[in-house]
């Protein structure tokens, strides 16, 4: 009597290969050098002009450095102008919220929608001949 052909070696060798293959690949990429981000120059259409190599942090003028500092000195003042009006609103949150109720015994209270029941015929069985 013929056995049927077991395919455990030639899986076994699949998994091992796949496993080792997994593990290669996770080791190469954890140790690759990484190149830095490259920043392009591009035109209004989208094309790219070159590589961009000014500075990392912005230059600024004596004037730029004064209009930096009223931005920002604008900014807290325009945070301590909302803090009061924060602390309005979660005064009107305490207030209860009146919720009209409807009596579900009425039954004028729930709409009422008629459908037509539809036709359900019913099946027959035919004869096939062959």
């Amino acid at each position: 009597m013929k056995q049927k052909p077991t395919y455990k070696k030639p899986v076994a060798a699949c998994a091992i290969i796949l496993f080792v293959g997994a593990i290669t690949l996770a080791v190469l990429m954890e140790t690759r050098q990484m190149a830095p981000p490259r920043k392009y120059e591009v035109d209004m259409s989208g094309e790219v002009i070159g590589i961009d190599h000014g500075p990392k942090t912005p230059v600024l003028t004596k004037e730029e450095v004064k209009d930096e500092e009223v931005k920002e000195e604008r900014k807290s003042e325009s945070t301590e102008e909302k803090k009061p009006k924060e602390e309005d609103q979660s005064s009107e949150k305490d207030e209860p919220i009146i919720v009209p109720t409807v009596p579900g015994d009425r039954p004028d209270a729930t709409p009422s929608v008629k459908v037509p029941k539809p036709e359900i015929k019913k099946p027959t069985v035919e004869s096939i001949e062959n």
